[in-house]
């Protein structure tokens, strides 16, 4: 894994890696010039759980489907003027979104690689939805889910 890669920055590099060789032009021009295209899954009781991400390209260069810590379902929420996820248990709301799995899949949806927390504590990675909103390289498919 390349080094000091977080948060959506490493989401983008686990979906160029899977549809290019690190290192080549073509994961280059995946990094640089793709975007992420973003959908918030909500479940039954209105709580998002699952986010799917795709690379952008026709078709689709990689997807991925990130899961939430376990019982960490949230709602997105509008607090002082800024969106944040209300933790659906603890009723906490913060700007973090912890993912607990990673599945990774081909552009032609063949399971590649699933990466899990390991140790129970710690998420694979935590996701800064005020980073999602100022990125250039983002397309959120259903803005409702961030328009509040």
């Amino acid at each position: 894994m390349t080094k000091n890669l977080e948060g959506w920055d490493y989401i983008k590099h686990l979906l160029a890696s899977t549809h290019c060789r690190q290192g080549s032009e073509c994961y280059k021009i995946d990094i640089e010039d793709r975007n992420m295209i973003i959908a918030f899954m909500k479940d039954y009781y209105g709580y998002y759980s699952t986010i799917f991400v795709s690379l952008n390209g026709s078709p689709p260069k990689a997807y991925a489907i990130l899961r939430v810590r376990f019982s960490h379902e949230f709602k997105l929420i509008k607090e002082d003027g800024e969106l944040k996820a209300l933790d659906r248990w603890s009723g906490k709301s913060g700007d973090e979104i912890y993912i607990d799995i990673i599945k990774i899949l081909y552009l032609d949806l063949t399971h590649y690689r699933t990466i899990r927390q390991t140790n129970g504590l710690t998420p694979v990675v935590e996701l800064s939805l005020k980073e999602l909103l100022s990125r250039k390289d983002v397309i959120v498919m259903n803005a409702e889910a961030i328009q509040l």
